[in-house]
Parts: C-alpha cells; sequence; structure tokens
C-alpha cells in the first residue's frame, strides 16, 4: 500500500474518532451482507496486488468487477474491483475474523469511518459507544487521511485516462488507475 508519509493527524479529527467509543467486537458483520452490497470491499489494484503478495492468490481469486456496469452507446463498463464473496461473506472472513489482517485494504482498516471531503461519516457499527475504546484513534485518523489520499490519486488517474483514451465497443472492460482492462469473468 502507498505510504504518505503522515506521523500525525488533525487533533479534531482524534478526538472525535476518540468520542465515537469505537472498539471492535470482531463480530465478522462488516464482512458479512445484510442487505444488497452492503459489505463490498472495494480496492485498488495497487491493493490487490498487496494482497496476492499476502496470499500468493491470483488477481482473479481476489477480485472481481465492480457489479454495476455502465452501457452506454455499445459500452459496457465499470470503475474498479471488489473482494470476491461465498455466500454473502468476504472471502478473507473465516470465524469472524480476516486471514488478510495486516494486508487488508484501506476501506477495511478504515471501517467503520469513512471521510468525505474531510468531513467524518460513521457506518453502523457493533462497536461503537463503547465505554472502553480498545483503538488507537490517531492511527485511525491517519489511516482515514491515507485512504482518502490513495482513492483521489486513483480518482485523478482514471480522469487522466478518460482524457487521452477511448472505451472500446463491444467487449466488457474495468476501468481503474492503471488502465482500460477486459474483463470475461
Amino acid at each position: 500500500m502507498p505510504e504518505f508519509g503522515l506521523t500525525t493527524a488533525p487533533p479534531t479529527l482524534v478526538r472525535t474518532i476518540r468520542e465515537s467509543g469505537f472498539s471492535c467486537t470482531c463480530c465478522g458483520a462488516c464482512c458479512t451482507e445484510s442487505e444488497p452490497g452492503s459489505n463490498r470491499v472495494m480496492v485498488g489494484p495497487e491493493e490487490i496486488r498487496q494482497i496476492m503478495d499476502g496470499t500468493g492468490l491470483s488477481f482473479e481469486e481476489i477480485a472481481e468487477p465492480y457489479p454495476e456496469r455502465i452501457h452506454d452507446d455499445g459500452r459496457d463498463y465499470t470503475f474498479g474491483w471488489v473482494i470476491h464473496q461465498k455466500e454473502n461473506k468476504c472471502i478473507f472472513l473465516s470465524k469472524n475474523r480476516c486471514t488478510i489482517y495486516e494486508f487488508r485494504p484501506w476501506i477495511c482498516r478504515t471501517y467503520p469511518f469513512v471521510l468525505d471531503n474531510n468531513q467524518l461519516h460513521t457506518h453502523p457499527c457493533n462497536g461503537l459507544h463503547k465505554k472502553q475504546m480498545t483503538e488507537n484513534p490517531h492511527q485511525i485518523a491517519l489511516d482515514l487521511i491515507k485512504r482518502q489520499e490513495y482513492e483521489h490519486q486513483d480518482e485523478e488517474k482514471i480522469r487522466k485516462l478518460l482524457m487521452t483514451k477511448t472505451i472500446p465497443t463491444g467487449i466488457p472492460v474495468v476501468i481503474d488507475g492503471e488502465g482500460i482492462k477486459e474483463y470475461h469473468g
């Protein structure tokens, strides 16, 4: 995963995370679908390669195209990738534990939090509002900032790509920060 050289996080962000009382209960709910698409783990190519390095699995064994496709003038495309699921659970969930914890994607590192235009939002989670917070709010804040930067960089790569490349017709493709890729899954 790319590092962005951050060592400090804004005190207000750290304080807000601390006030959330987040303490992971290891319930596995975040990795299990509760409603359609609720546990989709969006990943970029760099994150997939990190998982590949850690597991020995192939790109195709780890990820599939984001399922919401765009059909326009004979073109069939989607933006990005998601981790495969099996029986409505992340393929890396085993007995409510993440089997790729040390190289899990940004979205998993920062759950249940997300920064949107530097505004902190929180997804519903059983680990919120606990009396004793066991998670490190400073590390979560740093990871949120790194995640936001990673996502912005990937979006910028895609924007530049679409300014210079044409989406082909007649074949399904996935557009990510590395290019336009045919996919016949």
